[in-house]
């Protein structure tokens, strides 16, 4: 028997209910989502995906040219071929150092020096070889996936055609460090990818810099350049035409040959420095790419040290060149007469000390005394001013202080005031023996040759000193940029009368035209002034000093020099200096009428001269 079933009626349950509403909901937050973005958000969305397509390079803006007095060059640019690595695909892919050494030739330790140097900025490339040859950089360049986070680029670098006379004038130019980055955004500014490591280079970072240039590219999935959208030309840095000349800086250098020493010239007038000269100097290449260790280890330890700048901070007893400021200090004393005679038994009795003199002078007046240059004389005289007259007239002559020169790393050197004394002497007792060392430029003062020269300013302008300074003027980058000349500045005023003045000035010509510097004449220039010499280690010859300033009655140029152990000031000293100061006012070159040879200049002319102190 059959049976038959009669078909059941579709049971929908309300879980099936839910999903299809479920369904439908997210159907239409989709379409309401996709509506948004193809119509609200349309235009916001291509263009974040017009900068996904782009990339933004940047590229650095040469540095700006520096200039002498007379336009020579002495800080340019051209372009390097320049390898770089990123310091993060270094330090994952170590393996990488050592090809690329091998394919630049050079030791690995000298490329992860520089990996470390620009290690702070791990994701950023850091340059590692400045100069390689177009051959190897395309080596390098086809080996790219071989050698990750390795790039080549052509970049303006800063070159130096005189890569030793401007060492410590110039500075040199690397990669950044924090300390540069932080010193520059306190200026509102971004470091860029090279900056001033020392002197002019770092004194002037702001104006040297420029502006960088940045350049939009499209590329690909890969990020790999597809074609330029746009350009913005790097401004290059201002053009700087500084004080200096660079005949008369080389020359310095030349005639202190392989002496230590210093030769700071100055226009009086207005301060510009023609001559800032230290030896030995040190040639800047070594820092061109960054200087390794081992060579800035050799630097550091060459005992004739060569890095330290002897001009602003070596620190030297100026000998008798102080009897200028101990002439100063009995006229301010009202101590001061042309016609004061001291009698000279060829000893200064201090006490149970003598103080010992060159000669036995008898009795002499002042003129005498400062061509002379007898002890005795200025001892007494600076024992009748007083030492808080000596001190006083010291510090407002420039003295134990910064000149405040346009470089880093100036020394403000020791005028011994009673603060001073309390921390360096206990008990801090000034005892007479001290005013007559003090008298006589020896004992605690510890002075600079640009102070030197700057005290051979303030006399020949009769008691006005500028400061010091490098740059003459500006100029913004291009045909058209106006120069922006820098103004001179008065620092230290030193009022007297003209007979005191006269009376010093006439003294300080004797000085080379009867005196202890007759070894600085020039013939058809009458100019003024004064040896020094001072002793510094037992056994040791004596450094010597020359300051002075010419023509007598017309000062355009004022000079210190400074040679270690080279005796007294006549024999080595005043002849670097007549040789300079005739270069400059004849307008001549020394090497070519001098009968000084480049090594042993100074000493050919103390032998056919008189001795002299």
């Amino acid at each position: 028997m059959s049976v038959i079933h009669a078909p059941r009626e579709p049971n929908l349950e309300a879980r099936h209910v839910v999903t299809l509403v479920l369904i439908l909901l997210a159907l239409a937050v989709l379409a309401v989502r996709l509506w948004v973005l193809q119509v609200v958000r349309h235009d916001e969305l291509v263009e974040k995906a017009e900068a996904v397509r782009q990339a933004v390079l940047t590229k650095p803006a040469p540095r700006g040219l520096i200039y002498d007095r007379k336009g020579r060059l002495l800080a340019g640019v051209r372009p390097e071929v320049v390898i770089t690595v990123v310091p993060e695909q270094a330090r994952r892919n170590p393996w990488m150092v050592d090809k690329l050494a091998r394919m630049l030739g050079v030791k690995p330790e000298k490329i992860r020096e520089r990996i470390e140097q620009g290690a702070w900025r791990r994701y950023l490339p850091t340059p590692v070889h400045v100069g390689a040859s177009v051959e190897v950089a395309t080596r390098i360049a086809e080996a790219g996936p071989f050698l990750p986070g390795v790039g080549v680029e052509t970049q303006a670098m800063r070159y130096y055609p005189d890569s030793k006379a401007f060492s410590h004038v110039l500075g040199y130019v690397w990669t950044p460090d924090r300390n540069d980055v932080d010193r520059l955004k306190e200026m509102g500014l971004k470091a860029p990818d090279y900056v001033g490591k020392l002197g002019i280079e770092y004194v002037y970072e702001k104006e040297l810099m420029g502006t960088e240039g940045r350049e939009r590219v499209e590329v690909d999935v890969r990020r790999r350049p597809v074609r330029v959208l746009g350009r913005d030309n790097p401004v290059p840095g201002s053009r700087l035409t500084l004080t200096i000349d660079a005949n008369l800086q080389q020359e310095a250098l030349r005639l202190l040959g392989n002496r230590r020493g210093a030769v700071v010239m100055m226009d009086p007038r207005n301060g510009e420095v023609l001559c800032l000269a230290s030896s030995p100097t040190y040639d800047v290449r070594l820092f061109e790419g960054g200087i390794s260790r081992e060579d800035y280890r050799r630097l550091q330890e060459d005992p004739r040290a060569p890095l330290l700048n002897r001009a602003i901070r070596g620190f030297y007893s100026p000998g008798s060149t102080f009897k200028l400021v101990t002439s100063l200090a009995a006229y301010r004393a009202g101590r001061f007469s042309t016609s004061r005679t001291t009698v000279c038994r060829g000893f200064f009795q201090i006490g149970r000390r003598r103080l010992r003199c060159l000669g036995v002078h008898g009795a002499i007046s002042f003129e005498n005394a400062m061509a002379k240059s007898c002890n005795t004389y200025f001892a007494s005289l600076g024992m009748d001013a007083g030492p808080d007259n000596l001190i006083a007239c010291a510090l407002e002559a420039g003295l134990g202080q910064k000149t405040g020169i346009d470089l880093r790393g100036e020394g403000a050197g020791v005028v011994p005031t009673k603060e001073w004394m309390a921390e360096h002497r206990d008990p801090p007792t000034w005892y007479g023996g001290d005013t007559a060392n003090m008298a006589i430029g020896q004992g605690f003062l510890s002075l600079t040759p640009i102070q030197m020269a700057q005290l051979a300013s303030l006399v020949a302008n009769r008691g006005v000193a500028y400061r010091p300074h490098l740059v003459r003027q500006t100029a913004e980058p291009g045909a058209g940029g106006t120069p922006q000349p820098v103004q001179p500045e008065a620092t230290h005023r030193l009022d007297a009368d003209s007979s005191f003045w006269r009376a010093l000035i006439s003294a300080l010509n004797r000085v080379i035209e009867a005196g202890a510097a007759r070894t600085a004449q020039i013939p058809g220039i009458r100019w003024c002034g004064k040896t020094g010499s001072t002793e510094h280690l037992r056994g040791k010859k004596t450094h010597g000093w020359f300051i002075g300033f010419a023509p007598m009655d017309d000062p355009k140029v004022a000079i210190a020099v400074l040679v270690e152990e080279s005796g007294h000031g006549g024999e080595v000293a005043a002849p670097i200096a007549r040789e300079l100061v005739a270069d400059y006012l004849l307008d001549r070159r020394t090497a070519a009428s001098s009968n000084l040879p480049a090594s042993d200049s100074a000493a050919s002319a103390s032998a056919a001269r008189p001795s002299a102190r």
